[in-house]
């Protein structure tokens, strides 16, 4: 099949990859396939995004922040830090020439618990919006977990990531084979259909695995293995059917099936 075109390929390596049109990256996986991944990954980056843009607290840590001095305005008990002494603190600082308020609670570890009215403390608030402040270094954990938020976007990558994967690794071994190996003709021993992925959109990945028999230039005799994922091709794949391919002299059993990548 395909002698024509099989005669214009340079018989010796290296050989340029976009003579195959089917080796191109961009093409292994259909673009409407990806539909679905892309949603799921959006959605739980917006999620995370969303909160971290209403937490005062995140985006005081993400955002560019500056420091100042503010004064204490009042120190009174109050019920935190799960039952143990804790006060409230409500203080004042200036920024840009204008009067900024704001208010924390800290417990009795806090080096500000015993401040009076007047004293003054360190707080650091967001550039761009001074309303969003807070104490400095009260003895308790600032950062937020941003490892926490970014988790499940993560997650889903490397669900998503291991459906494409295979499709990706064939493509980048038979760009490999093709490339800087050598050219050969086989004859299919017989073709053998692997599980179809269940997820919608992927049943064009599912690749058949074509048994080869050719002949090394060393004349040996060799039986490989070769991925394909063209349907209409693997019903032409009869026993005995003639076969372009693509194998590397320091490993044989590595094959790629070239009238895969015609199209």
């Amino acid at each position: 099949m395909f002698e024509e075109e099989f005669a214009k390929l340079a018989v010796e390596p290296p050989r340029r990859v976009e003579t195959l049109p089917g080796l191109r990256l961009w093409g292994v996986i259909p673009k409407w396939a990806l539909i679905i991944p892309l949603f799921f990954v959006s959605f739980f980056v917006f999620i995370p995004l969303s909160i971290m843009n209403a937490d005062p607290a995140m985006r005081l840590a993400m955002g560019p922040a500056e420091s100042a001095q503010a004064h204490v305005l009042s120190n009174a008990s109050a019920s935190a830090c799960r039952g143990a002494a804790s006060h409230r603190l409500v203080y004042s600082f200036s920024s840009a020439g204008r009067e900024y308020r704001g208010a924390a609670t800290v417990c009795e570890e806090s080096p500000y618990f015993t401040v009076a009215p007047g004293d003054p403390i360190d707080v650091k608030y967001l550039k761009s919006e001074p309303a969003v402040n807070s104490i400095r270094n009260d003895g308790r954990n600032e950062a937020p977990p941003f490892a926490f938020f970014f988790f499940m976007p993560v997650f889903f990558l490397v669900i998503f990531g291991s459906m494409f994967w295979p499709a990706v690794r064939e493509v980048l071994r038979a760009r490999r084979l093709y490339r800087n190996g050598r050219l050969a003709t086989g004859k299919v021993v017989f073709v053998k259909r692997r599980a179809t992925p269940l997820w919608p959109g992927l049943s064009s990945l599912g690749a058949a695995e074509v048994y080869i028999e050719f002949q090394t230039s060393a004349q040996e005799k060799r039986e490989a293995v070769a991925a394909c994922r063209n349907d209409w091709l693997i019903g032409q794949l009869t026993p005995g059917a003639k076969v372009h391919i693509a194998y590397s002299d320091k490993n044989p059993t590595q094959v790629a099936l070239l009238e895969t990548y015609l199209r």
